[in-house]
């Protein structure tokens, strides 16, 4: 019997505790391209029980477009690669460099 009572008070204790796991990761930048083109990327992560949420909004400034875009990650050959719904709009960073654009033309690039 003691033996159960501790198992029961364990499981219990286990349980609390797994429903409080969440992890928050935030990231904001902000860019000063070429072309006068002002770039600001925020990615929201948030891991709860082992189900995560992700949002990422770029959002765009510049003399021919002022937009926001909701993305997600897609898959790229090196480098982390987002695009929206539609795929028309590409957010690409790479070895310390970003560029937006489709996937014909680059609208910017930063260093």
């Amino acid at each position: 019997m003691k033996y159960t009572t501790l198992g029961i008070i364990g499981i219990l204790v286990l349980g609390a505790c797994a429903g409080k796991n969440v992890m928050k990761k935030n990231r904001n930048m902000d860019f000063n391209c070429e072309n006068d083109f002002k770039v600001s990327f925020t990615e929201n992560l948030t891991i709860t029980n082992g189900d995560s949420t992700e949002k990422v909004t770029v959002k765009v400034n510049s003399p021919k477009l002022n937009r926001e875009f909701d993305m997600k990650q897609v898959r790229a050959a090196s480098g982390v690669k987002y695009a929206t719904k539609d795929g028309k709009y590409i957010y690409w960073e790479h070895q310390g460099e970003f560029s937006f654009g489709t996937e014909d033309s680059t609208y910017c690039l930063c260093k």
